[in-house]
């Protein structure tokens, strides 16, 4: 189970027997008992953040433009969020989005970044694969 997943509205976040280490170096242990264990304090529930409605700074603003499908706008966005970070150009409101999601991930939580549609399949359907990848570049950064 990684600490950071993209899911839809229908999505739930996955469970499982999981060993694993993720881009932000944080071990995650799930016992296949009733118990459960996180390594480096991972909390049980995950802090959920919808990511697409109009009041978040991270909106794909690209959704909705004419003749644009869902997967040129995540590949849009994607294009987008990186070279803002090339030219050291990422506007303060999102700036901060993404260092609270940092300190939410560092501070032990699990983070569902939440897309307006029912389900994600794949990395073209959410641009929250990009803030994912975002997210984890930074903590990794830091730490």
């Amino acid at each position: 189970m990684d600490p950071i997943q993209v899911l839809g509205l229908k999505d739930l976040r996955s469970e499982g027997q999981v060993k694993d280490e993720n881009t932000a170096g944080q071990l995650l242990v799930k016992n296949t008992h009733a118990e459960e264990r996180y390594v480096r304090g991972m909390s049980k529930t995950a802090k959920k953040h919808y990511i697409n409605r109009k009041d978040c700074p991270v909106k794909n603003h690209f959704l909705g433009l004419p003749k644009w499908s869902r997967e040129d706008a995540v590949k849009a966005f994607d294009t987008y969020l990186w070279s803002q970070h090339q030219k050291d150009a990422i506007e303060k409101p999102l700036k901060d989005w993404f260092n609270a999601r940092v300190k939410e991930l560092m501070a032990g939580h699990n983070l569902d970044l939440i897309d307006d549609i029912d389900c994600v399949k794949g990395n073209d359907d959410s641009h929250g694969f990009t803030l994912k990848n975002y997210i984890e570049y930074l903590a990794k950064e830091i730490y």
